[in-house]
């Protein structure tokens, strides 16, 4: 949960009425204050919201807290149908998310179908008095503010609540929706994020979560053709052989260079491996809740809930599996032989501390590499580029949860915005710079910060990964992967051959 400041919801546009012919109140008049609205074919007004029962999402979409209620609203969207009016204000952290058409893109990798209103001047949020993101609005037929929850929020309780305001006469008549997906054209990639490179069965494969497919692609990288496919490309949770078995959202993917894949099933909180040898998918950890753990060590993995697991890396001696663990806020492991699972780093306090655990505190890492044994990360709320070494976090890039921008040089001037993937090649660190859609390098021995230009434009770049010479980037907002030949800087489109 991202905080402006610690304050109590200012609550005072409720209005007295009590009508049952449905009056338009100030409350209703709030969201008249911006006019950029998605998924509808017009604005909404006040007239188009009177007599609801209203369920106001107030979320920005870089925070996995507000990652995670997604699948919750859908449900609650699913369980109410007409009798509740979901909508989304979309109040932007970083000044990429202020962009609608970003704000487009987003809402159609996280499948939100309800209206959303593009608070960029943060209008609506002020006139709420909102602090938080995620921040809850329950809002009653007569435009009175019944209920608020800032965070996560207990959806046992928001579902009471709303079903006693439901138990009242509401305006349930059809608003005017227009779905943005209906909007993208088709395409064999859905906003890929996470790669992994690797040798198997004699050819060079590149690893990929087709993350909005909830599939992952192991493409032969001699002829670019599709050697597997692992999943139905259907949102859901399953271990099972590589046509049956179901993900959702997968990010991180890590090979062990031999037959299995570790995968990071993000939005079902678990760790899974693919066997190439049995073509299989079992469950390693994580138990498909939502894990609010901060103290875990040495405990049997299969049964602990884990949060939003987002990349992997393996230790220097390869026996574990590190795992940005974006929910929670820290870096866990994996042991591979003991089947263990345990922190090693962050108290579970959004923040950039340095030093050893419990002293330090991280921000929704994102992106892992192994170097030289240190393990250097990219903590994407803080847009900053840190490092593990003997269990000490050492920040190299960065200063602070609202501090951004875009700017090459030392750690005194350099600045990224929410980065989220990281590689290594010939000793020097090579970062995705998300917001800023451009790849940036960061020297260990001159502590310099670069950017690498490329021909190719791109849109919220999730991750980059290193393949002998070549540098593979996940263009995730233009659903494509280019290849780049570090030797002479020539870049390409990844033509993917699907038969």
């Amino acid at each position: 949960m991202k905080f402006l400041t610690l304050s109590a919801l200012l609550l005072t546009l409720s209005t007295k009425s009590i009508a049952m012919d449905f009056d338009v109140s100030p409350v209703h008049k709030v969201f008249e204050k911006s006019t950029d609205w998605l998924n509808t074919s017009r604005p909404l007004t006040a007239e188009d919201l009177k007599g609801r029962v209203i369920l106001a999402d107030f979320w920005t979409y870089c925070c996995i807290n507000c990652i995670h209620i997604i699948p919750k609203l859908k449900e609650i969207e699913a369980d109410f149908g007409d009798k509740l009016t979901v909508i989304g204000v979309h109040s932007g952290k970083f000044d990429n998310e202020k962009n609608t058409q970003n704000i487009r893109e987003a809402m159609m990798r996280y499948g939100i179908e309800h209206p959303v209103v593009n608070d960029e001047s943060y209008q609506i949020w002020r006139s709420f008095g909102v602090r938080a993101w995620p921040t809850l609005l329950l809002i009653n037929q007569q435009g009175e503010i019944a209920n608020a929850w800032s965070g996560e929020g207990d959806f046992k309780v928001i579902r009471s609540e709303i079903q006693k305001l439901l138990k009242e006469e509401s305006v349930t008549s059809a608003l005017p929706i227009a779905l943005e997906k209906d909007k993208l054209p088709e395409q064999f990639l859905h906003f890929p994020s996470k790669m992994d490179v690797g040798m198997l069965d004699g050819d060079k494969a590149l690893f990929v979560s087709d993350s909005s497919n909830h599939r992952i692609l192991v493409i032969n990288t001699n002829t670019n053709k599709v050697k597997h496919i692992i999943g139905t490309g259907k949102d859901g949770d399953k271990d099972a052989g590589f046509e049956q078995a179901v993900f959702s959202a997968p990010q991180g993917v890590l090979f062990d260079g031999v037959s299995k894949l570790y995968i990071a099933d993000t939005q079902n909180h678990k760790l899974k491996v693919a066997d190439f040898t049995k073509k299989e998918v079992i469950t390693l950890s994580g138990t498909g809740e939502r894990g609010h753990s901060y103290s875990v060590f040495n405990q049997i993995a299969k049964g602990v809930d884990i949060a939003s697991p987002w990349d992997l890396s393996f230790s220097e001696d390869k026996q574990k599996v590190n795992i940005a663990m974006a929910g929670t806020h820290q870096l866990w492991a994996y042991d591979i032989k003991d089947k263990t699972i345990s922190v090693i780093a962050g108290n579970g306090r959004e923040s950039i501390d340095d030093g050893g655990y419990p002293f330090n505190s991280l921000s929704q890492p994102s992106g892992m590499v192994t170097l030289n044994g240190k393990t250097y990360f990219v903590d994407s709320e803080t847009s900053s580029l840190r490092v593990m070494e003997k269990g000490r976090l050492t920040t190299l890039i960065g200063t602070g949860l609202f501090d951004f921008g875009y700017k090459d040089g030392d750690k005194s001037v350099a600045l990224m915005q929410h980065p989220l993937g990281i590689t290594a090649y010939k000793n020097k660190l090579y970062i995705a710079d998300s917001y800023n859609h451009k790849i940036r390098i960061y020297d260990p021995e001159t502590a310099l910060l670069s950017t690498y230009n490329i021909k190719y434009p791109l849109k919220e770049p999730a991750e980059v990964q290193v393949d002998g010479d070549t540098l593979y980037i996940a263009d995730t907002n233009q659903h494509r992967i280019i290849k780049v030949n570090l030797l002479n800087d020539q870049a390409e489109i990844l033509k993917i051959v699907t038969e």
